[in-house]
């Protein structure tokens, strides 16, 4: 089976760190407790970020010593003081083994596994920084931090993509997963065949209006405002959508109608995080 995308050394050690993303800490063991090869990487890792040796460490050394001398008569085990990196990998292998078993008892008691795509997408839109202006589906309130030019790509998480597929990720859930990485022509080929299916509703023509709107093109922006458009067709209500038409009427220059549209997303989304930001923009407009 392919479980997808192999751990990179910068992820391995961030992992080992506790530094990783909760979504891609859960990818990375998924994928490791499958790949021979990439746990036998986390062996090596394990003993190279091991400053020094502890006394307990050295005791059990010498267990294994003997343990090795009865199994393996006339075979030397290697000495500490001759080939570091044989032994680092002997020792590593056995801890690794040991962190694989208790990630894999976490998972069944704790179900840290997602149980589908969608449970990906929906952690990525928690934990991570807001990655533009426009308002993708599902999405709680983030204050937009302009730390990143427009054509800087966001996060690529290799693990996960492998991890989309084995939850047979649907086009939408897809394409809302590469909007969070800014890859916005691949978000655009999914969220195009998933706004042809049956039934797809405002959240789909909400989000392919996000990667028209942010794709940045002058013919994109055009189509986004349409996908917008029916966004709200299909349900007046769908707060997201009347925040990023807001925010289309900005960028064409048409401050009057993102005014109105303004006005109104604030009477559809009283008391959230969303309506600070809206006012504000208001404001601006307004002065």
């Amino acid at each position: 089976m392919n479980h997808g995308q192999c751990v990179t050394e910068e992820t391995m050690t961030e992992y080992l760190e506790g530094r990783l993303d909760p979504a891609v800490k859960a990818a990375s063991e998924v994928h490791l407790i499958e790949c021979d090869r990439c746990r036998q990487d986390l062996a090596f890792f394990i003993r190279i970020l091991t400053a020094a040796i502890s006394p307990e460490e050295s005791s059990v050394l010498e267990s294994i010593h003997r343990e090795w001398d009865v199994r393996r008569p006339g075979t030397k085990f290697p000495e500490r003081t001759r080939n570091y990196r044989k032994w680092f990998v002997g020792m590593g292998a056995i801890a690794a083994s040991l962190v694989i078993g208790v990630l894999t008892v976490n998972y069944v008691f704790q179900q840290s596994v997602p149980n589908s795509a969608a449970e990906i997408v929906d952690s990525l839109l928690s934990s991570q920084e807001r990655p533009f202006e426009a308002r993708i589906s599902g999405q709680p309130f983030q204050p937009l931090r302009q730390t990143r030019g427009v054509e800087e790509p966001g996060v690529a998480y290799g693990p996960l993509a492998g991890e989309m597929t084995r939850l047979s990720a649907n086009g939408h859930d897809m394409g809302r997963f590469y909007l969070l990485q800014r890859d916005f022509d691949r978000a655009l080929a999914y969220l195009q065949v998933a706004e042809q299916e049956v039934g797809a509703g405002s959240d789909v023509h909400n989000d392919l209006g996000v990667a028209y709107l942010e794709k940045a093109g002058q013919d994109q922006i055009a189509k986004a405002g349409d996908e917008f458009r029916h966004a709200l067709e299909l349900d007046p209500g769908f707060a997201p959508a009347a925040f990023n038409m807001a925010i289309f009427y900005e960028r064409s220059g048409r401050p009057s109608e993102a005014e109105t549209q303004w006005e109104r997303f604030l009477q559809l989304d009283q008391g959230s995080s969303w309506t600070d930001e809206a006012r504000s923009r208001l404001e601006g407009i307004i002065r």
